[in-house]
């Protein structure tokens, strides 16, 4: 499969842009990266904040029956794919916090969002690659990271895009389910208490124990009662014994 990338400086959403090239015809293996977004957006219809310096990247896939090529499998695939990329480029190791938020030294560096596309989905990444730290939100500075402080030990940009594509092409369109064993070590949840938020509201508290096959989170709750996330999100709880 060729891997056509289209490369601009600014754009309002890569996502909106891959979405128009799909309804007109756009195959398997389109990708569209920005150097800037002016109305990016993440997870749970929240914006995404998009300064220059990073990686703003959406890529065509193909929509499978098998639940296992569903869009919300796609992202976890899609997040180890940026992991991989990450070490391969920068020779830095990161973790995942579930779903597909990718951690660096403890900080969020990468986003993920998979939007419906026809019979297609448009995979989002977000990554901080060399973007300037006080150019984020009050709000978002204490716990989000770029990989290079200094941009220049950084690769070439383009040499870090043209990995994550070829990353997450193998991975998503592969049989090999070597990456999913890699997803479940990777976490950076199992084992923690944590708070589990739903619509934005906190709905209930545990301990995380594990991921399954399909990616779903395993959760002990307070009570002692298992509960099986495949939506939401969860945080780390810091004060809780």
């Amino acid at each position: 499969m060729e891997i056509n990338i289209h490369e601009f400086e600014q754009v309002d959403s890569t996502n909106r842009v891959l979405m128009d090239m799909a309804k007109e015809g756009a195959e398997i293996g389109t990708v569209v990266w920005a150097r800037r977004q002016s109305t990016g957006r993440g997870r749970l219809g929240r914006s995404f904040q998009s300064p220059e310096g990073g990686v703003y990247m959406s890529l065509l896939l193909p929509l499978e029956a098998d639940s296992q090529k569903s869009g919300f499998f796609l992202t976890a695939m899609a997040g180890v794919a940026v992991k991989r990329t990450i070490y391969q480029v920068c020779n830095r190791k990161c973790g995942i916090k579930w779903v597909n938020d990718i951690i660096l030294d403890g900080k969020k560096v990468c986003g993920i969002l998979a939007q419906g596309a026809s019979d297609k989905v448009v995979m989002g990444i977000g990554v901080n690659y060399t973007t300037d730290t006080s150019s984020f939100p009050p709000e978002v500075r204490d716990i989000a990271c770029s990989i290079y402080e200094d941009p220049r030990m950084a690769p070439p940009i383009e040499t870090f895009v043209s990995a994550l594509a070829a990353n997450v092409y193998d991975i998503c369109l592969s049989k090999d389910k070597t990456w999913l064993e890699e997803y479940k070590s990777s976490s950076t949840i199992v084992g923690n208490k944590v708070q589990i938020i739903q619509a934005g509201k906190i709905t209930g508290s545990g301990r995380a124990v594990s991921i399954d096959d399909n990616c779903f989170l395993h959760i002990i709750d307070d009570a002692g009662k298992e509960i099986v996330l495949s939506t939401g999100e969860v945080s780390v709880r810091n004060n809780y014994d």
